[in-house]
């Protein structure tokens, strides 16, 4: 790693962590403009306790007052505070243990963005105008084209429902989370849309490339179409698509949060949810400021690849 890249990538990290404070800030502030509170579903309670609760959580200070303490917490200690609705959970180690099954989710759907896509298009851009490449392009519309929680819902009827009473309870999907087995359809659901957006970028882009004269000459030295289209078209073609990484990787970061409240996935996504439902406002915070992190650091992530995929490209 030269030392341009280094000092970008550094400046690229601050810029991260401000950003980060940034969005966590807002979300504060927004937040606290919403009626009621955590406590005020209780039954049961007395105003005395309902005002205990508040006082004890800093909640009956001035706005700025409570922004303060929680900016001081965060950016001196490290610490996004207790979980209103559960008495004594720290958010942070509760966070950090959910956003483990939101990455495992995020990495297998993004395995099958970028491997669903780059077959679909390399398919039909290699048999261009055949019924092949028909298929590959109606399905990749056709997927771009569906939201990832009707996927969903169609999926879990698939093979939940249909797959069981075909097999007679042979097979069937399990809703849930905690077995290898329970990974691959919400991860399905979450990446084949933008997996049809790749397919479609890498035809193009690879139709480009396979016209250029320098893929001419490879074919005219007899070299091997494995070599040819991997080594020397694949690579060039596949610079658009890693430039659209970053947003996919947004997408799918956000997109977790309805996939996983649909497949009862205990996630980021569904304490978000939860936790809104629930006005427990130190944990949607806390999501947030999790989720502006992990944005960032995906798109700073993307563009550290493009020195390895074009040598011309220098930071």
């Amino acid at each position: 790693m030269t030392r341009g890249t280094v000092s970008y990538v550094a400046q690229r990290l601050v810029l991260i962590a401000f950003t980060t404070i940034v969005v966590s800030s807002v979300v504060f502030l927004l937040l606290h403009q919403i009626p009621g509170d955590a406590f005020i579903r209780e039954t049961r309670q007395t105003p005395e306790a309902h005002a205990a609760q508040l006082h004890y959580y800093h909640l009956d200070l001035p706005l700025p007052q409570q922004y303060l303490l929680w900016a001081t917490d965060l950016l001196f200690r490290g610490d996004l505070g207790e979980s209103l609705a559960n008495r004594g959970v720290k958010i942070a180690p509760l966070l950090i243990r959910e956003a483990g099954v939101s990455a495992t989710l995020g990495l297998c759907a993004l395995i099958v963005t970028i491997g669903l896509g780059l077959v679909l298009g390399l398919l039909g851009a290699l048999r261009q105008n055949t019924w092949v490449d028909y298929l590959a392009s109606s399905g990749s519309v056709v997927g771009y084209s569906i939201p990832s929680f009707v996927i969903a819902i169609y999926l879990v009827l698939l093979t939940g429902k249909y797959l069981y009473e075909w097999t007679n309870g042979t097979f069937y999907y399990d809703i849930g989370w905690g077995k290898i087995e329970q990974i691959p359809v919400p991860a399905l659901a979450l990446g084949f849309p933008y997996a049809s957006y790749v397919a479609r970028l890498t035809r193009a882009s690879m139709l480009e490339v396979i016209r250029q004269d320098y893929v001419r000459t490879a074919w005219a030295k007899g070299l091997k179409a494995q070599v040819v289209i991997f080594r020397h078209a694949l690579r060039n073609a596949l610079i658009p698509v890693i430039t659209i990484l970053g947003p996919l990787v947004t997408g799918i970061i956000t997109g977790s949060v309805v996939i996983e409240s649909i497949f009862g996935i205990p996630g980021l996504g569904k304490e978000f949810v939860t936790s809104i439902l629930a006005r427990d406002y130190n944990i949607v915070i806390g999501v947030f400021t999790f989720y502006a992190a992990l944005v960032g650091l995906a798109n700073l992530a993307v563009d550290v690849v493009y020195p390895l995929l074009d040598p011309r490209i220098r930071y």
